[in-house]
C-alpha cells in the first residue's frame, strides 16, 4: 500500500477524488481502511460500461435502500445520506477498472465522477469524510490528483 494512501486513511492527506496507482489488493486496502475506522466500499468496474451499470454497482456496494430511484439524482441523494451505512472515521470508495466506463461512455462517466466529487465535498465538513480512489483509468483523459 502506498504511503499516500496510508496517509489519507490516517487523516494527514485530505479526502478527495484521486487517481490511484496503488497495486495493493482490494483485501489489503479494505483491511487497512477497517483498521483505521473507514467504511470500505468497492466498485468492480469490470462490470460497468454504462450509467445503468454504475448505478446498480453503487446501489449494491453501498446497500442502498430498495426505494433507490436508479437515476443520477437518486445517486447523489443516497451518497449524501448513507445513514444505513455507518462509518467511524470516514468512507473510502475504491473504484477499480474505472477506465472501462470512462472509455465506453465518457459523458456518463463525467456525470458519475461529478456526483462522486459532490459527495466527497459534502462529507468533507463532517466527522466522517469520504474519499474516492479510481484505479485502472488507463489512458482515459480524466484530470484527477494522484494518490
Amino acid at each position: 500500500m502506498s504511503a499516500r494512501l496510508a496517509a489519507l486513511l490516517m487523516g494527514t492527506v485530505a479526502p478527495g477524488v484521486y487517481r490511484c496507482r496503488s497495486r495493493a489488493s482490494v483485501a489489503a486496502i479494505a483491511q487497512r481502511a477497517a483498521i483505521c475506522g473507514w467504511r470500505f466500499v468497492y466498485l468492480d468496474g469490470r462490470r460497468i460500461a454504462a450509467k445503468v451499470d454504475f448505478l446498480a454497482a453503487c446501489a449494491a456496494a453501498c446497500g442502498f435502500p430498495a426505494s433507490f430511484g436508479r437515476n443520477w439524482d437518486a445517486l447523489e441523494d443516497s451518497l449524501r445520506d448513507l445513514s444505513w451505512l455507518p462509518a467511524e472515521h470516514g468512507y473510502l470508495v475504491l473504484y477499480d477498472s474505472a477506465g472501462q466506463f470512462a472509455t465506453a461512455a465518457p459523458h456518463e462517466f463525467a456525470v458519475a465522477l461529478s456526483i462522486l466529487q459532490g459527495a466527497v465535498d459534502y462529507w468533507q465538513g463532517t466527522p466522517t469524510p469520504m474519499a474516492a480512489l479510481l484505479r485502472g483509468l488507463g489512458r482515459a483523459s480524466v484530470q484527477l490528483a494522484e494518490l
